[in-house]
């Protein structure tokens, strides 16, 4: 990988080609360290502006008849006035005629026509609901649009392909995808369960990509390929984290997939991020260097030390494996680690334990769960096994009653049958009941003396549990209704302040509204504040604070950068946050160890992994001296303030700490009462 000179100060959203040269539009100001607003052209060596830009974002570009076209949420282009889609020839940029009410989100060429896809309801004056064309003098519906936002477009065997979140094409039902044929809208087979956010065509297939999986129980998720008659996933695809694909293209014969994603490839290891397919396998694009090389997934700590695991190679130069300890200084492999990805940490027993997606463990075979005793490998009775040979076969692990909790894509555990969880009491694996009929359990945690399983899930051992169940060591029961959304998922865990708290993707807890978060004080589920903008991938408590990492802005409706605190009423930032998202939190030694697949902190480099230390509290105003009659009160008041947690006072006379007693009341407070003054108090 090199740099395109300095790149932009900001997003880019959109990429074309145009007169030889690379077009770049989206959020940015700057290009290369000169003014471009929004859209730049990259001539190879330089970049340079068209004009003066653009007043707002520029989210999707294409050519058409032989001119750049751009669309977005700008209202003027070189300042005239465009309403969010314009044309340059060149010189000057130029309406197609009175442009859209809404954000054009997608370009494409089709019939001889150039097709919008967005936000809008009218283009031209014309009512055109979210997708219309343009035959180069006025704008035109196609049928009668879309309910919902087309985020994609892409043209397919004579037919015009849109992707969005929209359940209506025309008059016609579809699921976030339909094609245009040129007179009607029409369905795609059954569509995508989710939204559809990128298409491409490649080796004659539609190739899909989004936030969505194929069939509701099959964990390979995000990518999809249309024949003409049926979808199905590309072979060997696994996007653990199902979350979405945002960018397909075709390179030198073989399909670039990019997006929110991490990806098993041939050579071994995972591809972060972009991965390339040639119709049969999946690559890497480049070689990865410095630091840790992918992303963190969990963390544990043993023996004293901070154990990191994931989807690493190397840390460093030092090859570890998938797995490896902190000793404060430096990062150390454990044995020869795992052939393979870790996905989730525990201690039992004195032993560490790994789960994930691997054979062996320094060498031993170990179906995707294995022990370390702090100097070798070994099996947990013969490990796990199942028909899911491209996911990890454990996805999450803890430990409740003195026994080693799993849950993941497997049916069996030791030879024994047990439906996605089972229980490891030091020698055999056991079945919880029947179990949960989903390949999806992505946490494990203990509440008021239950194990508490969170995933995406419909019931828990015949019983109907929505996403969360609890087993009190007997039977499977609800959490109220459970939590809900149009594609609920929880992904972490957690108890705060006597309450459990889940973190997800979802939109409602117990018939509730609660955007990605929510707690139950065990009868009901309430919100914490308005949620996150997006969702939560990791928990855990800080502090006193609640700590949410994940793939969110904003929490709270404050600007967080995809890790915040929440204090018990209020969501706050973590200084500068990350610019990616945490998929693992721990406290080590007073500081909070954050894990993803984040490359910085606070602003600055710190691949994959980073710490956050809380600010020494800050005295705002100093006690003042008291002048006191004897017999009569004196008192003495301290404001403080602190970043995170509660604070804890103590007052002093002579360096010597004091106790409530006698006249002495709040010594531990922020107001300390010396009442009656004695001679003896003075100091």
């Amino acid at each position: 990988w090199q740099p395109l000179g300095d790149g932009t100060n900001g997003t880019v959203r959109a990429l074309t080609v145009w007169n030889g040269e690379l077009i770049a539009g989206g959020e940015f100001a700057t290009a290369g360290g000169a003014t471009v607003n929004c859209i730049a052209r990259w001539n190879g060596s330089t970049w340079q502006p068209l004009g003066d830009g653009m007043d707002g974002s520029v989210l999707s570009l294409t050519v058409y008849n032989s001119e750049l076209i751009a669309g977005g949420s700008f209202t003027t282009a070189g300042g005239v006035s465009t309403n969010r889609i314009a044309s340059w020839n060149g010189s000057a940029w130029q309406p197609l005629g009175t442009g859209t009410d809404g954000s054009i989100r997608a370009l494409a060429v089709c019939f001889g026509e150039l097709i919008a896809g967005g936000d809008f309801i009218t283009a031209g004056g014309v009512d055109a609901s979210r997708v219309a064309r343009w035959n180069g003098s006025a704008w035109r519906s196609l049928g009668t649009g879309m309910t919902k936002t087309v985020h994609t477009l892409a043209v397919f065997g004579g037919s015009l392909i849109a992707g969005g979140d929209f359940s209506t094409a025309g008059s016609t039902a579809v699921i976030h995808i339909a094609r245009w044929d040129g007179s009607a809208w029409q369905p795609l087979g059954t569509g995508l369960n989710g939204v559809v956010s990128a298409l491409t065509v490649y080796n004659g297939e539609l190739l899909a990509g989004g936030y969505f999986f194929v069939t509701y129980n099959e964990p390979r998720t995000s990518v999809a390929r249309w024949n003409g008659s049926a979808w199905s996933s590309l072979e060997g695809w696994s996007n653990r984290e199902c979350v979405p694909t945002g960018a397909l293209t075709v390179y030198d014969d073989e399909l670039i997939i990019a997006g929110y994603l991490f990806v098993p490839t041939s050579e071994g290891g995972i591809a972060s991020s972009v991965v390339r397919w040639n119709g049969s396998s999946f690559h890497r694009l480049g070689t990865p260097t410095g630091h840790m090389d992918w992303v963190v997934t969990s963390w544990a700590v043993y023996g004293g030390e901070l154990v990191a695991g994931g989807y690493f190679r190397t840390i460093g130069g030092v090859t570890v494996n998938g797995i490896a300890r902190w000793n404060g200084l430096t990062w150390q492999p454990l044995g020869s680690g795992v052939e393979g990805s870790v996905s989730s940490l525990a201690v039992y027993n004195s032993e560490l334990i790994a789960g994930g997606h691997f054979s062996k463990a320094g060498g031993v075979a170990a179906a995707g769960i294995a022990a370390w005793n702090g100097s070798v490998w070994r099996s947990l009775g013969g490990g796990m096994a199942g028909p899911y040979p491209n996911v990890p076969d454990v996805d999450s692990l803890t430990v409740y009653n003195g026994e080693l909790i799993a849950g993941g894509p497997f049916t069996i555990a030791g030879g024994v049958a047990a439906n996605h969880i089972a229980r490891w009491n030091g020698s055999v694996w056991q079945p919880l009941g029947s179990g949960i009929m989903s390949v999806f359990i992505f946490a494990l945690t203990v509440y008021s003396n239950e194990l508490i399983v969170g995933g995406a899930f419909t019931s828990a051992g015949g019983e109907i549990a929505n996403n969360i169940a609890r087993w009190g060591g007997a039977t499977w029961r609800p959490l109220d209704s459970g939590i809900g959304g149009t594609f609920p998922w929880v992904y972490a865990l957690a108890v705060h302040n006597g309450e459990l708290i889940a973190g997800g993707d979802f939109a409602s807890a117990g018939g509730v509204s609660a955007q990605g978060i929510a707690r139950w004080n065990g009868s009901a589920w309430l919100p914490l504040g308005s949620g996150v903008d997006g969702w939560v991938d990791a928990l855990t408590v800080y502090g006193g604070d609640l700590i949410a990492g994940g793939h969110f802005d904003a929490a709270g409706g404050t600007a967080c950068g995809r890790i915040a605190r929440w204090d018990g009423s209020n969501w706050q930032p973590l200084g500068k946050g990350l610019d990616n998202s945490a998929f693992a939190l721990t406290v080590v030694d007073d500081k909070l160890i954050a894990g993803g697949c984040f490359g910085t902190a606070g602003g600055q480099v710190s691949a994959y992994w980073a710490r956050w230390k809380a600010p020494l509290p800050v005295i705002d105003q100093q006690p003042i001296s008291q002048m006191s009659p004897l017999g009569q009160a004196a008192q003495f008041n301290v404001v403080a303030s602190a970043t995170t947690g509660t604070l804890s006072y103590q007052w002093r006379k002579d360096g010597v700490a004091l106790t409530d007693g006698g006249n002495i009341s709040g010594a531990a407070t922020a107001t300390l009462t010396i009442d009656p003054v004695g001679l003896g108090d003075a100091g």
